[in-house]
């Protein structure tokens, strides 16, 4: 499963300190908006938009995202907090596109402050294309996420590339037609290599 900032190297307005598991949030408890905060600053867009490229005219979208009610056997989350944290991933996520990412969706599975996935992502503009694996690498290595690894991008195509960061897994995808994160909290994922398995098996699911 990204503060407005979106480019390498740029500071993280309201990202605080790396989570830790079990959870988005971590021990100790934290207060409501901080805890939202940290995982906004995990999840939100900062990868995306290092990660394509091209004229930021209006366009139909070349492809699209879908959540369902369910992904990896975890429930969509409909507490105030997950509402009210999709509806920030989703507006981060779009504003951060500056354009190139259309129709985003975002949603959290599972409990944010134990095992869950959070999602967002869209479809790439018309007349933007998809950077190489080793622009998505070094995003995640920019944002802070320890041994960023590429991995097949399956039945999808595109490029995955997932690293780690306080006990989280960041997975960034992107293909010919959407791009997007998932962040992975508590045992959703065992490692980085599960991680990308299951982001294409999500994507394979959410991806039109």
């Amino acid at each position: 499963m990204a503060g407005t900032q979106y480019g390498p190297g740029q500071a993280q307005p309201g990202y605080g300190p790396a989570p830790v598991q079990p959870g988005f949030g971590g021990p100790p408890p934290q207060p409501r908006r901080r805890r939202a905060l940290i995982i906004v600053g995990a999840v939100a867009v900062l990868v995306v938009v290092g990660i394509i490229g091209g004229l930021v005219a209006a366009s139909h979208p070349k492809g699209g995202v879908s959540l369902p009610g369910k992904l990896l056997g975890l429930s969509k989350a409909t507490s105030a907090d997950a509402r009210r944290l999709a509806t920030t991933l989703k507006s981060e996520e779009s504003s951060g596109g500056k354009g190139r990412l259309k129709n985003v969706q975002a949603a959290v599975y599972g409990s944010p402050s134990g095992t869950g996935i959070a999602v967002s992502g869209g479809g790439i503009c018309g007349t933007c294309e998809a950077k190489s694996p080793a622009v998505v690498r070094g995003n995640l290595t920019s944002s802070g996420y320890a041994g960023a690894t590429s991995f097949p991008g399956g039945s999808k195509g595109g490029t995955v590339a997932c690293g780690t960061k306080g006990g989280l897994i960041r997975c960034t995808w992107v293909d010919k037609g959407t791009a997007g994160d998932i962040l992975f909290a508590g045992s959703s994922a065992s490692g980085l290599a599960d991680a990308a398995a299951k982001t294409n098996q999500i994507r394979t699911v959410i991806e039109h």
